[in-house]
């Protein structure tokens, strides 16, 4: 125990050395830990699947299926808030005088 203690490292050193022991969960290995197919390698997929998601976004945008109707709403909410916007900035100029 007191030598494993004296061969740690410390600081980012000791920490590196420790995450390049973690484990994390992986959906393209196997139980045997053989290779997964190419086609199935996160390099692969990963990308492609955010070229498809970018894509459909593209498409729907300019299809015009995202769009923007009518005049902005306000509620009560909106007039407060601008409300105390317009105090806190004659405050600020009653200030500066």
């Amino acid at each position: 125990m007191v030598i494993n203690k004296a061969n740690e490292k410390e600081g980012l050193e000791g920490l590196l050395e420790k995450a390049k022991n973690f484990y994390f969960f992986g959906f393209f290995e196997g139980e045997t830990g053989e290779q997964a197919p190419w086609f199935l390698r996160p390099s692969i997929t990963f990308p492609i699947a955010f070229a498809v998601v970018g894509a459909g976004f593209y498409l729907t945008f300019a299809l015009g299926g995202i769009s923007e109707r009518g005049a902005q709403i306000t509620d009560e909410l909106d007039d407060i808030v601008l409300s105390m916007n317009m105090i806190k900035d004659a405050v600020i100029l009653a200030m500066k005088m």
